[in-house]
């Protein structure tokens, strides 16, 4: 008998492992979302097994808790999705300005790295600042434009 996975990535990803943590007893609302962000930075795609007793639990915890689960929706902010817009796309239709203008858009360092890594554009490590990012991420990218053209010929 074969076993049913599923693979997930993006927000399906990042549902799974919140309900997975919000089901755990005494995971305060604050450490499931550090956990989820962590795990997120850090897998980029998985598969998983449906299990119903995760399923269950979910739902149980769900209805036996819906008071708690409103406020910590309500006051988290908007995830960060390092897959929302392709830097190779941009950058190739809209030039190095375009990407900029996307970059722009993203304040957060933690962020940009999170971009540059998600989607394997190579960064220094040690750079912090948003803007010295944001030019790392353009000049990265160009080079990988560029390590494509020329693996392509």
């Amino acid at each position: 008998m074969a076993k049913k996975t599923k693979a997930l990535s993006g927000p399906a990803k990042r549902k799974y492992f919140r309900d997975a943590l919000q089901t755990e007893p005494g995971v305060a609302p604050e450490a499931v979302k550090r956990l989820v962000d962590k795990f997120d930075a850090e897998l980029s795609h998985m598969r998983v097994r449906q299990h119903a007793s995760l399923k269950a639990a979910g739902n149980s915890a769900k209805a036996a808790t819906p008071q708690a689960a409103a406020p910590a929706t309500e006051t988290t902010e908007p995830v960060f999705d390092p897959h929302a817009f392709s830097l190779v796309v941009v950058m190739t239709k809209q030039g190095a300005d375009g990407l900029r203008g996307r970059l722009e858009a993203i304040d957060s360092a933690a962020h940009l790295k999170a971009l540059a890594r998600a989607q394997h554009v190579a960064i220094d490590a040690g750079i912090d600042s948003p803007a010295d990012l944001r030019a790392a991420i353009i000049a990265g990218t160009a080079q990988r434009i560029a390590d494509r053209r020329a693996a392509a010929s």
